[in-house]
């Protein structure tokens, strides 16, 4: 088996080296700072040296990194053209969707028939990946892209915002259901991508920032989702994408304070786009993504009023 880092990996430290920032290297890759600074540290753990230097001002790589990151770049262009010519060869009817691993499992999949049955006659094909997908390229129809909803080149419809709900498996929810918001990141957490948003979640509330408790730290959500189904700990549930943990009541949400991310998810497809199937299919899950804020919010009125807003 080869001993090689994650494509994610690679590509996240490969944007951060091109932008000389981990911040805007999440915003170009539609992922969390967290997630990226997560996936840089395994490839520098993988490499057993630093590939970049940090500073106040972002990251410089370093000249171990400049060479590891021009031959992995290179090896990536390498990849990316085979996966361009076999993509060429697929069914041309498809309509092909972008999104992360944790959107697809817990959101588009469950809703794919319904995508299905607005564009009859066509077949909709979900792709889970890291990368951020080239819609301008051609590279796929529709891309589910999280940040501040502004990329260049694409046409941008909003989907729905990232509210994060500490929340726990019914058991674990009784034991803390008279806890206070400033102690709860005392408890066991569970964590997709790093503390980042523990963090600013408890910034929010006034948690002490040394005071977080134990974690298990987790690549995607839908791993942590089913690891906080488990009882292992208090998650930072991300709905309305997943919120359907609260609907079947296999999670509940915690009396403390629901936080609204900067971010949220989004649509991109190419400028102008006008070919009639692919603005039917982004009308459709515009509206199956607000039909499910609305739910949310119908059914978890408390949780929805007790809302604290981050600022970017």
């Amino acid at each position: 088996m080869l001993n090689i880092p994650s494509s994610e990996a690679l590509i996240a430290a490969i944007e951060a080296a091109r932008t000389g920032s981990m911040a805007a290297a999440a915003e170009r890759l539609g992922l969390t700072h967290g997630a990226v600074s997560r996936r840089i540290q395994s490839l520098e753990q993988w490499l057993g040296a630093p590939v970049f230097e940090r500073g106040g001002r972002g990251v410089v790589p370093t000249a171990q990194g400049t060479i590891f990151l021009r031959r992995a770049e290179r090896s990536l262009a390498a990849i990316e053209a085979l996966r361009s010519e076999l993509i060429s060869r697929r069914d041309r009817g498809a309509l092909r969707i972008s999104a992360l691993p944790s959107m697809v499992r817990l959101w588009l999949m469950p809703r794919l028939r319904h995508l299905e049955a607005v564009v009859p006659g066509r077949h909709v094909e979900l792709l889970p990946e890291y990368r951020l997908a080239q819609v301008e390229a051609r590279d796929m129809d529709i891309a589910v892209r999280y940040g501040l909803g502004s990329w260049p080149g694409v046409d941008v419809h909003p989907l729905f915002p990232d509210l994060v709900v500490p929340a726990a498996a019914p058991d674990l929810a009784a034991e803390l259901a008279g806890i206070a918001a400033r102690d709860m990141m005392q408890q066991p957490l569970l964590i997709d991508g790093d503390s980042a948003d523990w963090r600013r979640w408890g910034r929010l509330v006034g948690a002490p920032q040394a005071a977080l408790g134990s974690r298990r730290q987790f690549l995607d959500h839908d791993v942590a989702v089913e690891a906080a189904r488990q009882g292992f700990g208090v998650i930072l549930l991300r709905v309305p994408m997943a919120a359907d943990a609260l609907h079947d009541g296999s999670l509940r949400a915690l009396p403390v304070p629901m936080m609204q991310s900067a971010r949220g998810h989004y649509l991109a497809v190419r400028a102008g786009e006008s070919r009639p199937d692919i603005l039917t299919l982004v009308d459709a899950i515009g509206a199956l993504g607000a039909e499910a804020l609305s739910r949310f919010e119908t059914l978890l009125p408390d949780v929805v009023a007790n809302r604290i807003a981050e600022s970017e």
